[in-house]
């Protein structure tokens, strides 16, 4: 007998008891795994999200110290021309002077000069050499002093610019590593605990939209307010690309089909969101995934706007159609400035595009 069926049947003492062990372990075993990856993967997505805002942040801090760079450097031209005409300037009146000081006469200014409007101004330095000296002395200094100050600033700019690239890639292989490790916790569940992983995702998805409505941080009366009831075409929330459509999508992260409930809408950081339906605001705070999250009851036509860079509404007011609610953000598992609008119509969660 081996030494691992003596062990079984020590410690189970019969064989019907050991087929019982061996069939429910690997079933416990298998739920564990999935739910291990969901955490594991929820945790990836939340760290990847941080490293993209980096990102996004680096790349915006790019762009501005190369604005500086391309205004410095055409300022810096301009200043080392007016420096350079100005020492042109001030050695001909240190020339002038030491020609005065040496018993030169206007004739010899004359001849020696390259034009008569050269001639006429050392003329008029030998008249008063000592104050117009000062005068351009102390300017040229005062120029001289702001070409250095532009030199150090794009000296400066160069080196944000090129700080900023090198945190990019710092950054990129850093998300690139998330994605990678992600992709490891899927590829090892076999394919059923991968059917579970995605089945077990849409299922809390599905659950969070049942009860988006149920709870809310307001006592007022919908019934009151006269919400649409039927048929209305809408406002739509605000100006850009739908970048990520309604419906099942692979998810970025983990690699599994999931339920995209809502769709996203490209948009700089900041751009106004307005009110799709006259309504009532149920929440307006700071949701976990969804980051600052704005839910508005309208009656047959409920909506939801998520990661707002800000919030301009709070729960019980009452906002109408094309009100400014907020501004688009990248707060949440956001990877970049974008709103995630979600509508429901008479209760069923719908594609927006198919609303308006």
């Amino acid at each position: 007998m081996s030494f691992l069926r003596r062990m079984l049947t020590t410690v189970v003492g019969s064989g019907a008891a050991v087929a019982l062990t061996l069939g429910v372990a690997p079933i416990a075993h298998a739920e564990d795994a999935v739910d291990g990856a969901r955490k594991d993967l929820t945790q990836l997505q939340i760290e990847a999200a941080e490293v993209q805002r980096g990102l996004e942040t680096s790349q915006q801090e790019q762009a501005n110290a190369q604005r500086q760079y391309d205004l410095t450097t055409q300022d810096l031209a301009d200043q080392q021309a007016l420096v350079e005409s100005m020492r042109v300037q001030v050695g001909r009146v240190a020339t002038a002077a030491r020609q005065q000081a040496a018993g030169l006469g206007t004739a010899k200014l004359l001849f020696t000069a390259d034009s008569e409007d050269s001639f006429l101004a050392d003329l008029t330095v030998m008249q008063s050499v000592t104050a117009i000296t000062d005068e351009q002395l102390t300017r040229f200094a005062a120029e001289g002093a702001r070409l250095a100050e532009l030199e150090d600033s794009q000296a400066s700019a160069l080196e944000k610019v090129n700080a900023e690239v090198s945190e990019q890639t710092k950054l990129s292989a850093e998300y690139d590593t998330k994605v990678a490790d992600a992709t490891e916790i899927v590829n090892r569940l076999n394919q059923q605990q991968k059917d579970r992983l995605a089945q077990a995702q849409n299922d809390a998805i599905l659950a969070q939209n049942a009860a988006l409505f149920a709870a809310n941080d307001t006592n007022v009366s919908r019934d009151s307010l006269n919400l649409p009831t039927g048929s209305s075409q809408g406002i739509w929330p605000t100006s850009g690309p739908i970048t990520s459509p309604f419906g099942y999508r692979t998810n970025p992260i983990g690699g599994y089909t999931e339920l995209h409930d809502g769709v996203d809408i490209g948009g700089a950081c900041s751009t106004p969101v307005v009110a799709s339906w006259t309504g009532v605001v149920l929440s307006a705070r700071v949701e976990g995934g969804w980051g600052n999250r704005i839910i508005v009851d309208g009656g047959a036509y409920k909506t939801a706007y998520a990661h707002l860079q800000s919030m301009s509404v709070s729960a019980g007011q009452v906002v109408t159609a094309g009100q400014v609610i907020g501004a688009i953000g990248t707060t949440g598992y956001s990877t970049g400035c974008h709103l995630h609008y979600s509508t429901w119509v008479n209760g069923q969660l719908v594609d927006p595009q198919s609303v308006f």
